[in-house]
């Protein structure tokens, strides 16, 4: 799966100038709206409720490392994804947009525990990523969806797959369909 640091890298490339807490924020939104738009994680880090804000702690260090930007490490769908969330965050400062993510439930939650969750830095939660991003679509906020890529699927060769799978994986599954 995708990291942070890869699409850290294709943000940097699209925005040479950008800022520390404006990258980490524009992961951020790139997690949300992927779940809201696609059902899957755009990168497999959590996303840590620090004090300014969400940010995933190897692209936070991979930005103080001055990792090289690179366009080509991440596929056409999330590059979609990540240019909607530039398009509609990009323009903000560092400050604007560590008081939305303030504003938001998500980081909110985490952060404000009553266990203290921001000093344990817990993960916040992508449930509650997906809810209040989808809210926000239903009510007309947040960025435009993209329109993502399809793939076209040959029934031939899907099916060639398929029993190349189910092949491989015979002995597995009569295990476990004698259960």
């Amino acid at each position: 799966m995708t990291t942070s640091v890869q699409v850290l890298q294709y943000i940097k490339s699209e925005m040479p100038h950008v800022t520390s807490t404006q990258a980490m924020k524009l992961l951020y939104y790139t997690q949300a709206w992927s779940l809201v738009w696609t059902g899957r994680q755009a990168f497999s880090d959590p996303v840590i409720a620090w004090q300014y804000g969400p940010a995933t702690l190897d692209a936070y260090q991979a930005f103080q490392n001055q990792a090289r930007p690179r366009r080509d490490l991440i596929g056409d769908d999330l590059k979609s994804v990540v240019d909607a969330v530039i398009v509609h965050y990009g323009q903000m400062t560092a400050g604007q947009l560590r008081d939305m993510t303030h504003s938001e439930r998500p980081w909110r939650n985490v952060y404000y525990a009553a266990d203290g969750g921001h000093e344990a830095r817990r993960a916040i939660s992508l449930t509650d990523m997906k809810k209040e991003y989808t809210m926000q679509a239903l009510k007309g906020k947040g960025p435009t969806k993209p329109q993502l890529h399809s793939a076209v699927v040959d029934q031939v060769a899907f099916e060639a797959l398929l029993d190349r799978v189910r092949a491989e994986d015979r002995e597995a599954l009569d295990i476990l369909a004698s259960r």
